[in-house]
């Protein structure tokens, strides 16, 4: 077994080198302040879907209604509009929605999603509701959740403007993270993310985030939108990136602007957390794209490695003799590779943190993986039963 596990941490070694590699390789976007926005290429739609976003929806508003241009002046409102979609909200949300519309300074428009009770893709629903009545050809989508900085929209619309791509995604992070808990979510985040870009720059697309995506309205439809994956409740980001990648595999990007970046809460409850990580987990099942599933196997198989080798060096302590100075090497990696994903993403990496991460993260990947295989999970206030061959059953 120690034989295997060598390899397999051999491996991964050689995928952490590989996914910093080609981070390092996506070039920086440094929007220019004196850019001239022309009006007939960057028409903008910024579509939210809501589910009982009370708490957050008013201060995502807020953030869009100062919005500037990279030079600090407000951003002309006649090139850019907001859809935000009711997803059947039961709190506050549409009404703190429609207070929020009479003071808005920007075009803002309260739809309601078509989703039926039946639909087991509710979330995808409310987007494409938003993208039929979308004036904009350039999508860009965010969660009601989240916070934007001023120059979000400014750079996405430079983005789109100079470089013309069917799609781009863009980094997302954690805000005010209060506990130990939140600070290591921050820190597995970031991995996630660094992942996804790097994926992207590599032409072997395999993940990217919803709370921070636009993409052509054009290539939206070229690819019939969330067309054999309404049976899946969420993954409207990676099935629609991979869509996007097989149709137009020279138009998909991942901003690297630190002005773009989106921030969003971290989990407070481990709760919470463990039904957000086994929805996320549950969509990796369900990808027909052959290097997705490798690498996630690939990565899955080293951690039940770990996790088994680690069990019987209790009872074989000369195990370790070999094998630590190649874990070592392992963490010293991670740690270079998280490091410049997190500088990106205007976060510090605690080194503390960073060795508690690795300490629990082995137990907590395995766990994920197969409760994610196995059983359902609760989102928005709605239980799904397990995915399977057709997606999730929805039991409310």
């Amino acid at each position: 077994m120690e034989a295997i596990f060598a390899c397999l941490l051999l491996l991964y070694c050689l995928l952490i080198v590989y996914f910093h590699y080609y981070w390092l390789q996506i070039p920086v976007f440094q929007p220019r302040p004196d850019f001239s926005y022309d009006e007939s290429v960057s028409q903008l739609t910024v579509i939210i879907p809501v589910r009982n976003e009370a708490r957050h929806i008013v201060h995502l508003l807020e953030d869009l209604q100062q919005q500037t241009t990279i030079s600090g002046l407000a951003l002309p409102t006649n090139n850019w509009e907001v859809i935000v979609v009711d997803d059947d909200s039961e709190d506050e949300t549409v009404a703190l929605i429609r207070q929020f519309q009479a003071r808005a300074s920007y075009s803002i428009r309260l739809l309601r999603s078509n989703a039926s009770a039946l639909d087991k893709s509710p979330k995808k629903k409310a987007l494409w509701t938003g993208i039929q009545h979308a004036q904009g050809n350039i999508i860009v989508t965010t969660d009601g959740d989240c916070r934007v900085g001023p120059n979000w929209l400014a750079t996405w619309i430079q983005f789109f403007q100079e470089k013309n791509p069917a799609m781009a995604a863009g980094g997302v992070t954690f805000y005010q993270e209060r506990t130990w808990f939140q600070r290591l979510q921050t820190l597995e985040f970031a991995s996630l993310i660094g992942i996804g870009a790097a994926g992207i720059q590599s032409k072997i697309p395999i993940t990217c985030n919803g709370a921070n995506l636009a993409f052509s309205k054009r290539a939206f439809i070229a690819v019939n939108g969330y067309e054999g994956h309404w049976h899946i409740p969420s993954g409207d980001d990676e099935f629609l990136l991979h869509a996007m990648y097989k149709r137009f595999p020279g138009q998909v990007y991942f901003l690297k602007s630190s002005l773009s970046v989106v921030q969003t809460e971290a989990k407070r409850r481990f709760a919470d957390f463990f039904q957000q990580r086994k929805r996320w987990a549950g969509k990796w099942k369900m990808h027909h794209v052959g290097q997705t599933a490798v690498v996630a196997f690939l990565v899955f198989l080293y951690h039940v490695a770990f996790l088994y080798t680690s069990i019987f060096s209790i009872v074989d302590l000369k195990i370790w003799h070999w094998l630590v100075w190649l874990l070592l090497f392992k963490v010293g990696l991670e740690y270079v590779f998280l490091k410049s994903v997190s500088r990106f993403l205007k976060k510090e990496v605690n080194l503390l943190n960073f060795l508690g991460l690795q300490l629990l993260y082995s137990a907590y990947f395995v766990l994920i993986g197969i409760v994610a295989t196995f059983g359902g999970y609760t989102w928005k206030n709605r239980k799904y039963a397990k995915h399977d061959g057709f997606g999730v059953r929805r039991d409310g």
